[in-house]
């Protein structure tokens, strides 16, 4: 049988050491199965605290930068778009898409724009205009628990079944910060309101799917 070899295309975070014989000790650290390779693909100046990214049809890179944790709710998070000027396979210019976050922990290209994960929302961008910002906004679902950072809402999925599932678990606060990871969140629902689909504070903890464009709303059995 023939084997395939597979290209994994990586996104690293180096800790800021950008001289190439760091990067090179970085990636021969990893430990990689028969048939597989490694590639850096972006590094700081380019982006910093990457927590997620999606790569659009047009082959640019969305990445999720998640400045502020643990503690910070400022609204330091943000999107930066990644292009390949030169032609090369690899992103050279970066951009700011989205500022504003406080802690966005997922992103899921969507219609013509994408889903962020930032608790206690769901949000949906758009660059309307095409000129590498996003200006429309809009809260899609509210009410998931902001609390210890690595427990809220993320990573959105796109579903076989056409319905997108979040990744989310219980409310988890801390002893010493209960002023800003106290919250327990609040009924789960779209923002729009009226007679649309509601569910429990927090989803009591569990998964939860829905589908934006039909306004359905599901809590699973599952976290």
């Amino acid at each position: 049988m023939h084997r395939s070899f597979f290209s994994i295309a990586l996104l690293l975070f180096l800790g800021g050491c950008q001289s190439s014989s760091m990067k090179t000790v970085s990636l021969d650290s990893f430990n990689l199965a028969d048939g597989f390779q490694i590639e850096l693909i972006a590094s700081e100046p380019l982006i910093s605290d990457p927590v997620d990214m999606e790569i659009d049809e047009l082959g640019r890179f969305f990445v999720v930068e998640m400045h502020g944790y643990p503690l910070d709710l400022s609204g330091t998070g943000k999107v930066k778009r990644l292009i390949d000027t030169n032609g090369d396979g690899a992103p050279d210019e970066s951009t700011v898409f989205i500022d504003g976050l406080i802690f966005p922990t997922g992103i899921l290209r969507w219609k013509k724009g994408f889903l962020i994960t930032d608790p206690p929302n769901v949000l949906y961008f758009e660059d309307a205009d095409e000129d590498g910002r996003a200006e429309i906004r809009d809260t899609i679902l509210t009410g998931f628990a902001l609390s210890n950072p690595q427990h809220n809402v993320n990573n959105p999925v796109y579903g076989l079944d056409n319905w997108i599932y979040l990744s989310h678990e219980g409310a988890v606060t801390t002893q010493l910060y209960q002023a800003i990871l106290g919250d327990r969140g609040s009924p789960i629902r779209f923002q729009k309101g009226g007679n649309m689909p509601e569910l429990p504070r927090n989803a009591d903890g569990l998964g939860v799917r829905f589908k934006p464009d039909q306004e359905k709303l599901e809590m699973l059995s599952v976290r």
